[in-house]
């Protein structure tokens, strides 16, 4: 929901933006039109980036800095440029720095788009690419191990409890994901089969192996 809400921005900010086009090239019927729907479709942008914003905010961690800090400037940009066009009077200086500021604009917002799109083919590279190892439990002392594992959008970190060779329990202790809740069932499978690559739970496929790697990794540290 989070990208959808973002794309109906950038459709409205695209929509405002066509009216310098639509006035520099004297459109005068396209230019008309723009500006019956400029502040309604101002309004949209301003609310849809809001429920953007919202949406998010619980997934920041499962993102890059320059994805959260380019987001943040789009937005910081987007109410400076409301306000100084309600508060200048001049309309000269008003054209300028809404020139200035959208440009500004424009620029943060390529640079979101560019940083999340290179941030979503780095977590797909490295969920795609996790592979399992064979652990011989028999060799690991009794104790509880800690491990983890980050994909980026997709985190976990485990408490797996060893005793006489055997996987006893495993303690979720943190799992940041969006949509992959379900794969937590996981743990259960491993306990039951003794072994980490169990198949994954249908639908989750992508935290189901995150977990997994991070119970591997627990195990790699007990050898």
């Amino acid at each position: 929901m989070g990208i959808v809400l973002g794309i109906l921005c950038l459709v409205c900010f695209c929509i405002l933006s066509l009216k310098a086009i639509t006035k520099k090239f004297h459109f005068e019927k396209m230019d008309g039109l723009l500006m019956r729907i400029h502040k309604p479709v101002s309004v949209l942008l301003i609310a849809l980036c809001v429920l953007h914003i919202l949406w998010v905010v619980p997934v920041l961690k499962n993102r890059s800095i320059f994805v959260i800090v380019s987001g943040i400037a789009s937005m910081l940009i987007m109410i400076l440029l409301i306000c100084l066009m309600h508060i200048k009077k001049d309309n000269q200086k008003r054209i300028w720095w809404h020139r200035v500021l959208t440009v500004l604009m424009v620029i943060c917002i390529i640079g979101h788009i560019v940083a999340y799109i290179i941030d979503f083919k780095e977590y797909q590279y490295m969920v795609t690419n996790i592979s399992f190892d064979d652990i011989d439990l028999e060799n690991i002392k009794d104790g509880v191990y800690d491990g983890e594992y980050d994909a980026g959008y997709i985190y976990a970190r485990v408490e797996v409890e060893i005793i006489k060779g055997e996987i006893i329990s495993i303690h979720l202790v943190e799992h940041r994901n969006e949509q992959g809740k379900k794969a937590e069932s996981i743990l259960e499978d491993v306990v039951s089969n003794q072994k980490i690559d169990v198949d994954a739970v249908s639908g989750a496929t992508n935290s189901s192996n995150v977990i997994k790697k991070a119970i591997e990794n627990a195990l790699k540290e007990a050898q």
